[in-house]
């Protein structure tokens, strides 16, 4: 079981973060009481762009203050390193090559 120190924040990140399931975690964790979204992995057409030019927003809220100016990287561990935990909203196509390279990396 992951458990948090009193008063300390865990920087998460999020795979998939342009999909509609990868919007989901976003709009869950965005308000979270301690985890802070650290990063933010899509496909390579929408990486190096704004989180905000990157995603067509597909949930009933507006996108978060806190996401909407962050930078979108590919779904590649070295992009995560400093992300306690890795959330994974990327689809089953995808995910199985990039999800087992960040088990290897221990994320």
């Amino acid at each position: 079981m992951f458990t948090v120190p009193e008063g300390k924040e865990v920087k998460v990140g999020v795979l998939g973060a342009t999909g509609t399931v990868g919007q989901r975690f976003i709009t869950l964790l965005a308000d979270h009481p301690f985890f802070i979204i650290h990063a933010l992995g899509a496909s390579v057409r929408s990486a190096g762009k704004t989180y905000s030019k990157a995603v067509s927003w597909k949930q009933t809220s507006h996108i978060p203050s806190i996401v909407r100016e962050m930078m979108v990287y590919e779904c590649k561990p070295e992009h995560f390193a400093e992300c306690a935990v890795v959330f994974s909203g990327l689809d089953a196509d995808a995910a199985g090559d990039i999800e087992s390279a960040f088990r290897a990396a221990d994320l």
